[in-house]
């Protein structure tokens, strides 16, 4: 038999897990043909991939430009010609 203090115990848990965020995940906040804005937690290299995924919408690649609060900033420019 479970006794009632046990019972409670589950419920606040239960409670308190359901209060709980999930991780932070790096994304495209903002962007056009010339520029993307990546919100990200943790280690900026991570938004590369972000970043190549965007610029590849408009045939272009992301070139890194500034980081400022948890955002990174690359610039999509076309792609050099090979000669």
């Amino acid at each position: 038999m479970i006794g009632r203090g046990t019972g409670i115990f589950a419920l606040a848990l239960a409670g308190l897990s359901a209060g709980c965020t999930p991780p932070h995940q790096d994304v495209a906040m903002r962007g056009t043909a010339d520029w993307v804005l990546i919100s990200y937690a943790g280690d900026v290299s991570d938004t590369l991939p972000i970043a190549r995924r965007h610029c590849a919408q408009y045939e272009r690649e992301p070139v890194f430009q500034q980081t400022k609060d948890n955002s990174a900033l690359y610039r999509c420019v076309k792609p050099r010609a090979s000669l």
